[in-house]
């Protein structure tokens, strides 16, 4: 039991000093060396470690998105769109000569397409203004009663119903129908 206790205590002490580099010893052992070898220290603490890449460690990497944009994912699988528009039109939520490929231009979800039309229908908006808002492209065709976001940059779903219909629940009108476009979405893939 002592000789185990005696080898953790000599490996405690020679881990660090194994660690070290060749460069650090000669400079601790003898610190009156010439004054070359301070200068090469003080450029290599300038950098970070070599052990430390944060190009390699970016968490931003971790995230996986889907580069495509509604229109992308829609033109890309035909069989999606034609169920997606099947089922919309069904309840009733998209017009039957409805174009859902001219409807999502410019959105960069699927989902969030989805959610304002169906949302547009619930609550009675007129579907070009929540698309100006959210997506801050102006459409072509875009009624004057509509004012567009105000700086000129898109706005966050729920702010845009807030702001065109100010009595409605804006946070559970917004999840409810990305819920809903989530669901359709699932149901046309499968």
């Amino acid at each position: 039991m002592f000789a185990t206790l005696k080898l953790a205590a000599l490996c405690l002490f020679a881990i660090p000093l194994a660690g070290q580099s060749p460069s650090s010893e000669a400079q601790q052992s003898s610190p009156s060396q010439s004054t070359a070898a301070p200068s090469q220290d003080s450029s290599q603490s300038q950098h970070s470690p070599s052990w430390h890449n944060p190009k390699k460690y970016n968490p931003i990497k971790l995230v996986k998105r889907d580069g495509k944009s509604a229109n992308d994912q829609l033109a890309e699988n035909e069989e999606l769109e034609q169920r997606l528009t099947g089922q919309l039109q069904a309840h009733g939520v998209l017009e039957k000569d409805a174009n859902l490929q001219d409807k999502c231009s410019s959105f960069k979800s699927l989902q969030t397409c989805i959610a304002i039309i169906r949302a547009s229908k619930s609550l009675n908006l007129e579907f070009l203004c929540l698309k100006w808002d959210v997506t801050g492209v102006k459409p072509e065709r875009v009624s004057d009663a509509c004012a567009g976001p105000s700086n000129g940059k898109a706005m966050s779903f729920r702010d845009s119903i807030s702001l065109l219909k100010p009595e409605a629940s804006a946070k559970d009108e917004a999840e409810k129908a990305l819920k809903s476009a989530h669901d359709d979405i699932k149901d046309a893939s499968s």
